[in-house]
């Protein structure tokens, strides 16, 4: 799995596949900065290797967690949490490992890892995570229904999907700010607000970290696509998924406190024709929408907080 996302072990300078022109590159790279996309740090590289392969077993988990104590306490302190104990508590990484299970191991090593990309002291920063915290734990329910070949991907893919966002912030904090803020006042989608100021969007900027950091062409089109028409999206595939998980998060409005009116107006119509396009009953709409609210209600502040621990 991991070769199948991030196409070698071995991170390279350049991609295998250059997707993106050069002369849209050269625009990013002008207006964000030459050194914008840092090379993925050694600490992802070995979380996303573990967390995405999936002939991983426990005692590689172990291996891994016992050689990070700051990893190791973070899932000690999890295990015991009142989500997770069992009531006799976990007192090893080994107990721990078992109480917790691997599949919610590879989300969060995942999240730990992702959380902690392009940092920066800002409220939208937090706001953005959250948003993409809540993505993936939706994309997670829908994949179990709609697409349940992908749901090894489907995590990591809505924990990503807007990491264009994480960069142009990191390196305009001020400037993306009140182009985002304006363009939802407007009633603007963030793709549509940000070619107003930049010569390029979001969705671009993420398939350019992408390529730097040598993913698939599968996640680098969730990323690139997901703010496509319909009529340009295979419906059984991953951006499919990641768009319609991308829409729910914004009409139900999850994180984006007093702004979570103007969310709701703006991505209802769009969820709507989401719904239509992809054929799916309003009987299956509604459980749909309710399980992914309960699982959200219910997980969103372990993952959200997973890297600040």
């Amino acid at each position: 799995m991991f070769k199948k996302l991030f196409g070698s072990s071995t991170p390279k300078t350049e991609p295998q596949v250059a997707l993106m022109s050069d002369a849209l590159r050269q625009s990013i790279l002008h207006s964000l900065g030459l050194q914008s996309v840092p090379v993925m740090p050694g600490a992802a590289q070995e979380a996303f290797k573990l967390a995405t392969n999936p002939n991983a077993e426990a005692h590689d988990f172990v291996a891994v967690l016992e050689a990070d104590e700051g990893l190791a306490a973070r899932v000690l302190k999890i295990a015991n949490s009142v989500f997770y104990d069992r009531g006799g508590g976990s007192k090893t990484i080994v107990e721990a490992v078992q109480v917790v299970g691997i599949a919610e191991l590879r989300n969060l090593l995942n999240a730990t890892t992702l959380s902690g990309l392009f940092p920066v002291k800002s409220p939208l920063r937090a706001q953005l995570w959250g948003h993409n915290v809540a993505t993936a734990l939706t994309a997670r329910v829908l994949a179990r229904s709609l697409l349940a070949e992908k749901l090894e991907q489907i995590f990591l893919a809505g924990l990503m999907h807007d990491i264009g966002k994480l960069l142009i912030l990191h390196q305009h904090v001020e400037n993306y700010e009140k182009l985002v803020r304006s363009g939802l006042l407007e009633g603007l989608q963030s793709s549509e607000a940000e070619v107003r100021v930049y010569p390029f969007d979001h969705t671009q900027v993420g398939q350019m970290v992408a390529e730097k950091w040598n993913f698939s062409r599968e996640l680098y089109d969730a990323i690139g696509d997901h703010h496509k028409q319909w009529h340009d999206i295979q419906p059984d595939s991953l951006t499919a998924i990641i768009k319609l998980s991308d829409l729910m998060t914004h009409v139900a409005g999850f994180g984006f406190g007093r702004e979570a009116a103007l969310h709701q107006k703006l991505y209802s119509p769009l969820l709507d024709e989401a719904w239509a396009f992809l054929d799916i009953p309003l009987k299956e709409q509604r459980s749909l929408t309710q399980e992914a609210a309960l699982e959200v209600d219910s997980e969103f502040q372990t993952y959200e907080t997973w890297g600040q621990m």
